[in-house]
């Protein structure tokens, strides 16, 4: 089965849109330009027989949102709700191209990040960055497996921080090279047993490398797989 009746909503929702007055001209541009790139996306679909069902509530979505942009003047609440079910035909188009693989390589790579951050992080920054984050990562997970655009943006939060907590082991290993009395030292002073510690100087700034590996993964597949969520 083809797409031609989402085809047809979305058209008649771009025409809805060029009608509103009450919405900026350069948002008007920005809907209706993203619009035509979805339709000539949903030109080469084919709905499969298990899809039929969220491709109908994909259409009814849409044909209430243009019956909503003819009776409400809630400029705020039309802006959403176009927004999101713009996202919603974009995460769509994900299921019925059978791309939704893209999902679990994320939330893989999440996992990894997330686990090799917790546990790397303590020794330069204190329990609390890792306390900081574990509801973040917790509710992003959560929220990724919902496939959540909140979700996807905690999750995402955690790149920068996995980033700086791998350069800092690995300019830690860096260092050790040069002076690894003064690297087992520092590592030490932080509260961490002498034995620990001396395993750390080698082991840590590996980590720190699988760590960096896991961080651009994830941000390389969050870009991927960004429309999967609504």
């Amino acid at each position: 089965m083809n797409a031609n009746l989402v085809m047809v909503t979305m058209k008649q929702l771009k025409s809805e849109i060029n009608k509103m007055k009450s919405i900026k001209n350069t948002k008007k541009q920005k809907y209706t330009s993203q619009i035509d790139k979805i339709y000539n996306n949903y030109k080469k679909v084919e709905i499969s027989e298990d899809m039929k069902k969220q491709y109908n509530q994909l259409n009814s979505k849409g044909t209430e949102l243009i019956k909503e942009l003819k009776i409400s003047k809630d400029k705020h609440k039309l802006e959403t709700n176009i927004e999101v079910y713009i996202r919603y035909l974009k995460a769509s188009l994900f299921d019925f191209e059978g791309k939704t693989n893209y999902l679990r390589k994320y939330i893989t790579s999440f996992l990894f990040c997330a686990i090799l951050f917790l546990a790397l992080s303590p020794q330069f920054y204190g329990f609390i960055l890792p306390i900081l984050f574990f509801l973040p990562i917790y509710l992003g997970l959560r929220g990724v497996k919902k496939r959540s655009i909140s979700g996807f943006y905690l999750t995402m939060s955690l790149v920068p921080v996995a980033i700086m907590t791998s350069f800092t082991w690995i300019r830690y290993g860096i260092n050790a090279k040069i002076d690894p009395t003064g690297a087992v030292k520092a590592i030490v002073d932080s509260g961490v047993g002498q034995g620990l510690a001396e395993k750390l100087v080698y082991i840590g700034p590996l980590f720190g490398c699988i760590l960096l590996v896991f961080a651009s993964l994830q941000l390389y597949r969050g870009y991927k797989s960004k429309d999967l969520f609504i």
